[in-house]
């Protein structure tokens, strides 16, 4: 029986979050590989006990400096005389720019993820003048260093030509490898009881749902401003928040101090994601700057109404009043009227949720996607 050959994750944490989830997934259906995933910093590691019970083993440097690079790169080099893969693949900027002072040095192609528009105008409109600056140094050694890559595999069509452009790569070292999801997972999931949810939920209430980073530019301001209109004409509309991030506790606090805030059920990272969207009745995703976000898609497999922003990571698979509804970025106003339409037009919804469903089938299956994405790898290594 041939050994297969090993590939080498390094990413900065496992913590609940897209791109680590988008790595396990990867991971853990490889066929013609076997992985190992380094990962880079301190942190809770939500994932830790999903990536174990796959079989797939985690190396922890245990780094709790915020950048800590001289350390990262030295103990990425002894993993990597020790495990000896044929190939790395980096995820994340800090993990990505370690990767390159490191990797080179062993002759093996290093792969990098593009999995943002990280340095567009709507990331810097969103942040102090301080941060700007911070963001345009980390530009600059990102694009200086860019070269060390063979290739990046893009979460999506629509960020490949910017980054490209902030960062000087050339186009041809891009393939596009959507987000995926187990299908397995998701389409027999059973909805969770509401009850779980809501202890003392009622027929005809409305629970409308996000998943992400609890952070200001997935549109929390909107889904907030929504939800005070919202629920004072729906005396039993609920907005969901799952995930944690920077901002959960002032999302918190701003809850307590709503007249209806009680009706903002936080229920922090979960990985029942499937059974929490399918006893949901409408999905909200206001981001002002995406990649592929694999929650829309986890939404589209959970056969639930999409209502997310008009940026180019979203409007790539939602098409406004085919498979999704579309609202106006930065707008309480866009989201609110949006919202009551589909809340006010149950079987329009249906009909969406059924479309996106179809699309989440075909294009986001995470099996097709691993064998695409290992096709790269063999590429590089032959």
């Amino acid at each position: 029986m041939l050994t297969k050959k090993k590939i080498l994750f390094v990413i900065d944490t496992v913590s609940f979050g897209g791109a680590e989830l988008s790595v396990f997934e990867v991971a853990k259906n490889l066929k013609q590989f076997t992985p190992i995933v380094a990962v880079v910093y301190k942190a809770p590691n939500g994932l830790r006990e999903s990536f174990e019970q796959a079989g797939i083993p985690l190396v922890f440097f245990g780094i709790s400096k915020r950048f800590g690079f001289g350390e990262g790169i030295k103990k990425l080099k002894a993993l990597i005389l020790k495990e000896k893969p044929v190939i790395v693949h980096a995820t994340n900027y800090k993990s990505e720019i370690i990767s390159r002072f490191a990797v080179p040095a062993f002759g093996i192609p290093l792969v990098g993820s593009i999995i943002n528009d990280t340095y567009g105008k709507e990331r810097y409109a969103l942040v102090s003048r301080r941060e700007r600056l911070k963001l345009e140094m980390y530009r600059a050694l990102n694009k200086w260093t860019s070269h060390k890559i063979e290739k990046y595999i893009s979460v999506a069509e629509c960020i490949i030509e910017p980054n490209c452009s902030y960062l000087d790569i050339p186009k041809e070292k891009m393939v596009i490898v959507q987000n995926g999801r187990d299908l397995s997972k998701y389409l027999p999931a059973e909805p969770l009881d509401r009850k779980d949810i809501v202890p003392d939920t009622q027929q005809g209430d409305i629970f409308v749902v996000s998943n992400s980073r609890v952070v200001r530019h997935k549109g929390f301001e909107e889904m907030f401003g929504a939800f005070e209109i919202l629920a004072e004409k729906y005396p039993r509309f609920f907005f969901i928040v799952v995930g944690n991030g920077f901002d959960w506790e002032a999302y918190q606090d701003k809850a307590r101090k709503m007249k209806d805030g009680n009706r903002i059920i936080f229920l922090g990272p979960r990985l029942d994601m499937p059974n929490i969207l399918k006893a949901c009745d409408i999905f909200w995703f206001p981001s002002y700057y995406e990649g592929s976000p694999g929650v829309v898609i986890e939404a589209m497999l959970c056969k639930i109404p999409i209502i997310g922003s008009n940026i180019p990571s979203i409007l790539e698979n939602i098409i406004d009043g085919e498979n999704g509804i579309i609202c106006d970025k930065g707008s309480i106003a866009s989201l609110t009227e949006k919202t009551e339409y589909v809340i006010e037009n149950p079987e329009l919804g249906e009909r969406l949720a059924d479309q996106a469903y179809q699309l989440g089938v075909d294009k986001f299956d995470i099996k097709k996607l691993t064998v695409k994405q290992e096709n790269v790898y063999l590429e590089l290594i032959e």
